[in-house]
């Protein structure tokens, strides 16, 4: 309760209890607002911006509100109860985007918390938005802490976002009338703020190696957990906001080296991280944290690097060297950055790093999927990431015949060549040439029985000299098929191919499972052209198809629509194409999140994916990482 109001005096009963600071802090913008001029039995001032100027502004935060949307989306869902709203307003106090449930909207609060509104305390008076742009620090506004007696039976809570550098980026704002739930959501404003600081953080170093550390380990996959990012010599970058408070002591202020802050050398801390997950590291001051490298949370772009034999065809028993294989796109200019190729989808990553450690140990990796998911790109990711410096050979079983595959497997010393170690001719083949390396067989559903047979003895043969000293075996062993392959009737599969084969499943995502849609469309984008973009109604478009036709179909869709675009921004030529192309391939929102692209853009990932599931919503709420309940609101609806 403030001491002492300087228009009228307030009932004690009506005001909850603050802390002496954050008492101090409500005084201090009375203080501001009555030198503002304002009077608290006056009006607020409803300064709202034209909508020109408005969706010049929000052009200008585009690349925070994308961080924000997902967060705030979440947000809305997480607070108990109605008649509340969420809000994020830019650093001069400008809405730009709100969510409000139905009670909210219909009340004063719905009609004055709009985007375009201005919410500064020069104009507004004390509120809790106002006040944590002022004050830079999560803030609290109750009932009576209104300067205005209009917004009295109000509760806002506001929690500032800052980037590594402690520029003020916006704030996250929930606001309702039921004052029983004020601790635990200004908590969730915190942990929605402190998100978005995080995967802003991720994409601003997403060129540098990010170390994630925490005094507790089972807190690493959690948002308190501390960042770091580093150069290619082991100079820190940037360090977010849990890093400065974890290591706070020693001078993050300034460019340091990771020997100035870890006790560790550098290259040591980073040769056990190529080995374990997680170590134990202690910083200068004594303190033990526990570390991971975060490449599972930096929004980072992959690309294949390393020499590749690509093999199609009878070309005889000798190997040529191809060029890097095509990614799903190419950037247009020769001298740009090589194509990217996105691996962001959560349950992807998880699902490759299990592959890439079942590779290292030499189990035989069968990589499935629809047509056009990427399965070879992956396959190589796969093999990059198990062995980093090794070559990778790809024979395209659509592309050898039953009469020559012995000579290109074996080369013209045939199978002695291959299996007796102790010949001391000349050695040739795809496979002796693979030894030390990865060989990838693509469409190995297109193999014929006998074929399959000798690939099983050359399996078993090269897994039972693994640990020979003397001889270099084939390190790793991926075949790509169709995502039924494994269960077509026994008959298709040589019984002991079957068996040789049988290790690690990763499956390719069909385009429209993947949760990192976004970044694939933006990056197939820039692979056409580095002048155009995608406006956000655009990539929601896109977002709402089936994509039955997976990488090659949306490939396809992006190339027509920077040749028909106009403008850098493409906008409706993403509908006109889509129509022609893809006629009855739209998935819709439900009715309750039609008209907020922030709800439509949820809705439709969980309606895609409850499709994908067949009606399994424990498998989507799985997937998705949300509540069994979530997915019920949306399917019901429908």
């Amino acid at each position: 309760m403030i001491d002492k109001d300087w228009e009228y005096d307030r009932s004690a009963e009506v005001r909850p209890h603050h802390a002496t600071e954050a008492k101090a802090r409500i005084a201090e913008s009375w203080a501001r607002c009555r030198d503002f001029g304002l009077q608290a039995s006056g009006t607020p001032r409803e300064l709202v911006l034209s909508e020109g100027r408005f969706k010049g502004i929000l052009e200008q935060d585009e690349h925070v509100r994308r961080f924000v949307l997902p967060e705030l989306e979440l947000l809305y869902n997480q607070i108990a109860g109605t008649n509340f709203m969420v809000a994020y307003a830019n650093p001069d106090g400008i809405v730009l985007d709100s969510i409000q449930d139905q009670d909210f909207k219909a009340g004063d609060g719905g009609k004055a918390v709009i985007p375009g509104s201005v919410w500064l305390e020069s104009k507004r008076g004390t509120n809790a938005l106002g006040l944590a742009i002022h004050s830079r620090q999560p803030s609290i506004v109750t009932g009576a802490d209104h300067f205005f007696h209009r917004l009295n039976d109000l509760s806002c809570f506001a929690v500032p976002i800052f980037d590594h550098a402690d520029d003020l980026l916006g704030v996250i704002d929930a606001t309702s009338n039921a004052r029983s739930r004020n601790e635990h959501t200004l908590a969730l404003v915190k942990l929605a703020a402190r998100n978005v600081e995080n995967r802003i953080f991720s994409q601003q170093f997403d060129r540098s190696l990010i170390l994630k550390f925490h005094a507790r380990q089972e807190y690493l996959p959690t948002t308190s957990v501390a960042m770091i990012a580093i150069d290619d010599y082991g100079f820190i970058e940037g360090a977010n906001s849990n890093a400065k408070l974890v290591l706070s002591g020693l001078d993050l202020g300034r460019r340091q080296h990771f020997d100035a802050i870890f006790d560790t050398q550098f290259f040591e801390a980073m040769d056990k991280l190529k080995i374990h997950d997680t170590i134990q590291i202690r910083d200068r001051l004594g303190s033990v944290v526990f570390m991971q490298s975060t490449a599972s949370l930096k929004a980072r772009i992959l690309s294949f690097q390393g020499p590749t034999v690509e093999v199609k065809g009878p070309s005889g028993p000798g190997l040529q060297p191809a060029p890097s294989p095509p990614p799903f796109f190419r950037h247009r200019a020769e001298s740009d950055p090589a194509p990217a190729l996105v691996f962001e989808d959560e349950a992807l990553r998880k699902n490759l790093s299990a592959a890439v450690n079942a590779l290292r140990l030499g189990v035989p990796i069968t990589v499935l999927g629809e047509d056009s998911t990427g399965k070879t790109e992956l396959s190589r990711e796969l093999a990059r990431l198990a062995f980093e410096h090794s070559s990778v050979f790809l024979v395209d079983c659509s592309h050898v015949s039953a009469e020559t595959f012995d000579d290109q497997m074996f080369g013209k010393n045939g199978r002695v060549g291959f299996f007796d170690l102790d010949q001391p001719f000349a050695k040739s083949g795809k496979l002796f040439h693979a030894r030390g390396g990865v060989v990838m067989f693509k469409n190995a559903h297109r193999l014929e029985h006998a074929a399959q047979e000798t690939l099983a003895a050359a399996l078993s043969f090269e897994d039972t000299h693994r640990d020979n000293r003397d001889h270099k075996p084939i390190l790793g062993w991926i075949f790509t098929g169709p995502q039924d392959w494994l269960q077509t009737p026994d008959t298709a599969l040589a019984p002991a191919f079957k068996n040789a084969i049988y290790g690690k499943t990763l499956i390719a995502p069909a385009l429209r499972q993947r949760t990192d849609f976004d970044k694939i469309a933006e990056a197939m984008l820039a692979g056409f052209s580095s002048q155009h973009k995608l406006s956000r109604p655009a990539l929601r478009k896109l977002k709402s198809r089936r994509w039955e036709g997976n990488f090659q179909q949306l490939k396809k869709v992006i190339r027509l629509a920077v040749a028909n675009s106009t403008d850098a921004i493409i906008r409706d030529e993403i509908e006109r194409i889509i129509e022609n192309l893809l006629p009855g391939q739209e998935v819709t929102p439900c009715p309750r999140c039609e008209g907020s692209p922030v709800r439509t853009e949820t809705c439709l990932m969980i309606q895609r994916a409850w499709s994908e599931a067949g009606g399994n919503v424990s498998m989507v709420a799985r997937r998705l990482g949300i509540s069994r309940n979530t997915v019920y609101k949306h399917i019901a609806a429908k």
